[in-house]
């Protein structure tokens, strides 16, 4: 279910360099002999963040899209694990907890004939069984108090995300999600795939309120928006439509806030222009602004966790690109409510 990330994994990652202190070399990981059984215990000792990677493009390709979010959460380990711990940010705070065993799912997945009839439904068995896999980590990180981030795989992960925090929480009408993303993600209930993550999830009770921000006129189709506008706590900005970045992302923010109720914050790394993706796009907002997001959503809501897929980089420059770019997203999510 979950391969663990342990300290002889971070000595294969941190470049270590005298007089200097990286992030890997302050972030805390699980002892060889625990469980996630011993989270509590981090965060009665200090831990607030647990870091998980889902390497996964199953649900990506479900949905008709390309491979390669697989790949997002090792070149993001191999950034995040060597910026400088300084007095902006320490790293103390963080548990990289490890991955998501998805080896077989995605194995499976890749020995699937796009030829052969059913090969969509085959992929949404898999996408459901990859939720099953996801959804009990969750709830075991948000049970023992801590906050998750999770990177790499697609879409689709929000569900188990929604699933599992709700459960972990105790929240029997759900929470909220803000979902910073060029689609809306809130197709058909015909499978699961990285398009309906949030539908299943309102339709299951996981999800109260939702919020999709910057989407694309031409690239969410009409039975959705649709579905969308008939149904209950649900509300979307056009991307098209902005033209005061802050103004309109505070009416989002204020729509899903509640002191009460903790809200999922969702990135599809999509939305970023140019960004190395499952969808990549040449009009979007700029890695800044995404900056922004994450920093407001932070500061005024009661963050459940971030959620940052989809990123598929393909080459060492993209690598470098998504890495740097995740791990900026990550760390102004975590200073934020820290400060």
């Amino acid at each position: 279910m979950l391969k663990f990330f342990h300290q002889i994994h971070l000595k294969e990652h941190v470049l270590v360099r005298k007089g200097e202190t990286k992030v890997g070399e302050r972030v805390k990981t699980l002892r060889k002999n625990e469980t996630l059984n011993a989270l509590k215990g981090y965060r009665e000792r200090g831990v607030r963040f647990a870091v998980l990677g889902i390497p996964e493009s199953i649900g990506g390709v479900a949905n008709m899209e390309k491979t390669g979010a697989e790949a997002a959460w090792g070149v993001f380990l191999r950034s995040f694990l060597n910026i400088q711990s300084n007095r902006f940010f320490d790293g103390n705070q963080v548990l990289v907890l490890g991955q998501v065993d998805t080896a077989e799912l995605q194995k499976r997945a890749e020995e699937l004939d796009p030829k052969t009839a059913y090969y969509y439904q085959k992929l949404h068995i898999l996408c459901a069984e990859l939720d099953d896999l996801v959804a009990p980590v969750i709830e075991a990180v948000v049970s023992a108090g801590l906050i998750p981030i999770v990177i790499g795989g697609g879409h689709n992960n929000a569900y188990p995300l929604l699933m599992g925090t709700a459960l972990g929480l105790g929240r029997k009408r759900g929470i909220h999600a803000i979902n910073f993303d060029a689609h809306a993600d809130f197709r058909a209930l015909e499978g699961r795939h990285s398009g309906n993550g949030f539908s299943y999830a309102k339709e299951r009770g996981y999800l109260h309120k939702y919020f999709a921000f910057g989407l694309h006129q031409s690239y969410n189709p009409e039975n959705m928006l649709l579905t969308m506008d008939s149904s209950r706590n649900v509300k979307y900005q056009f991307m098209d439509d902005i033209t005061y970045l802050d103004k309109q992302l505070m009416a989002a923010i204020e729509y899903v806030f509640d002191d009460h109720v903790p809200c999922g914050i969702e990135l599809d790394m999509d939305a970023i222009r140019m960004m190395p993706s499952n969808s990549t796009s040449p009009s979007g907002f700029s890695l800044e602004q995404a900056r922004h997001f994450v920093r407001k959503c932070a500061k005024s809501l009661k963050p459940a966790y971030l959620h940052l897929p989809e990123a598929a980089p393909g080459s060492p420059q993209q690598d470098e690109v998504v890495g740097k770019a995740l791990s900026y997203l990550v760390t102004d999510f975590i200073k934020n409510i820290t400060s």
